[in-house]
């Protein structure tokens, strides 16, 4: 079985899991009168849209491109991430809307049904991810959802923390506390989402690529003279394209595909780009266009 099918299989079962126990801690949340479970329900939910676009950009990915759409539909899933990510911005202030008032007049909350919900919320969480972590390392989109249950992790612990506090103290102004500490959780994972997002469609250099490391790799391969010009961007997720020019002896154009290939396979293997597009220049013909 390839990865893709294998990394389909995990986010079906991590989607499934997860949808499901959204409504359940959805429900537990007006049961119970807690703002800090509902506020959990709201990540939960953009973990299952998270979930949802990652297999969704599984499945596009095998799709060929087509006339009108030449790089395929691999940007579709950064445009609905750009949406999910400012929906979640509003939903999250509209929480510490909510938990602002009920600092400020505390309402009574049921700390059993949060601990039990939050007992469960550890437990299936923990499945999913202990079922993603040998896959994490071969599919982007896994790991990044991978990395995005175990910040739910973590929140559950604080819900389950608040439970504890409300059954011995009855203390109840911490339920909404914790609802801003994962809220702010939320916002910051947001904000990441947006930051990238905004970077792919401004066509900068991905992450982790430095264009003068590429230009270092290309110069390194026999034959070759000089690069310039590069542009490094990101088509889709985790899809990276190159363009520029590479500068070599004067050759018949049948001569300077073996130099190809070998760029081909230098930037593919060091930096995971796969669609590259270069123009060669001759040492002596450079300028003549100019």
């Amino acid at each position: 079985m390839n990865h893709h099918k294998e990394a389909k299989k995990q986010l079906i079962f991590g989607l499934i899991l997860n949808g499901s126990f959204t409504i359940i801690e959805l429900i537990g949340g007006v049961l119970a009168n807690s703002l800090a479970l509902l506020s959990d329900a709201l990540h939960d939910f953009t973990d299952t849209i998270a979930l949802s676009l990652s297999l969704y950009a599984n499945k596009k990915a095998e799709q060929e491109p087509t006339k009108t759409n030449t790089f395929g539909y691999k940007r579709s899933t950064i445009i609905a991430a750009l949406v999910n990510a400012i929906v979640l911005i509003a939903l999250t202030f509209f929480i510490f809307y909510k938990a602002y008032q009920k600092i400020l007049n505390p309402e009574q909350v049921n700390g059993i049904i949060i601990f039990t919900i939050a007992i469960f919320g550890i437990i299936l969480n923990g499945i999913v991810v202990l079922k993603m972590w040998k896959t994490k390392e071969k599919d982007i989109s896994i790991k990044s959802v991978f990395w995005h249950l175990m910040e739910d992790i973590l929140g559950w612990i604080g819900v389950l923390i608040a439970g504890l506090v409300i059954i011995s103290t009855g203390w109840f102004i911490i339920d909404p506390i914790i609802s801003i500490i994962i809220g702010l959780i939320v916002l910051h994972g947001a904000y990441g989402i947006i930051k990238e997002t905004l970077n792919i469609f401004m066509l900068a250099v991905p992450e982790g690529i430095s264009v003068d490391d590429v230009i270092k790799e290309v110069k390194r391969i026999p034959k070759v003279k000089g690069a310039h010009d590069l542009h490094v961007w990101t088509i889709g997720s985790n899809h990276y394209a190159l363009s520029g020019h590479v500068i070599v002896k004067d050759m018949k154009i049948s001569k300077t595909y073996p130099i190809l290939c070998e760029i081909d396979k230098v930037l593919e293997k060091k930096f995971n780009i796969t669609h590259i597009t270069i123009e060669f220049e001759c040492e002596n013909c450079r300028g003549i266009c100019y």
